[in-house]
């Protein structure tokens, strides 16, 4: 399936690290878990981390996510560079995973749950359109 999104490119890079950081923790922090540690609800991680919700962190949120996952510095969640782009459109192909559990390859690498296929940022008459609420926050592009 292919979807393209419409979000703040911050939120989906600290949505993205936050999950790969709670893969790779060790021991394994499963959802349910951050989501008991962080004081919400037990599916509301899993909503954050499914690119079809609206779901994102709040920054209370992030910084509990931070202290349970036992993170030194606000860095390792944040992109090493200011992003060029607010709001995006991102285009992704979902992959099917082997599991319900989120793995890491033998490289220490987080299997990924999608493959981004583009990021494009809203041009000036799509940034009108979402401000009007003409815009939809998810497009499927392909079953």
């Amino acid at each position: 399936m292919i979807i393209e999104i419409i979000m703040s490119h911050i939120d989906f890079h600290v949505i993205e690290s936050l999950r790969e950081l709670r893969v790779k923790s060790n021991p394994y922090i499963d959802q349910v878990e951050l989501a008991q540690r962080i004081g919400v609800s037990e599916g509301y991680v899993g909503q954050i981390e499914n690119p079809k919700s609206r779901a994102k962190y709040n920054m209370r949120m992030m910084a509990r996510a931070a202290k349970a996952l036992n993170l030194k510095s606000y860095q390792d969640i944040f992109p090493k560079e200011i992003l060029k782009s607010d709001l995006v459109r991102i285009r992704l192909k979902l992959l099917k995973p082997d599991t319900k559990k989120h793995e890491v390859d033998k490289n220490g690498n987080v299997k990924k749950r999608f493959e981004v296929l583009s990021i494009k940022r809203l041009n000036n008459d799509e940034l009108l359109q979402w401000d009007n609420g003409e815009l939809e926050y998810l497009t499927i592009i392909e079953e």
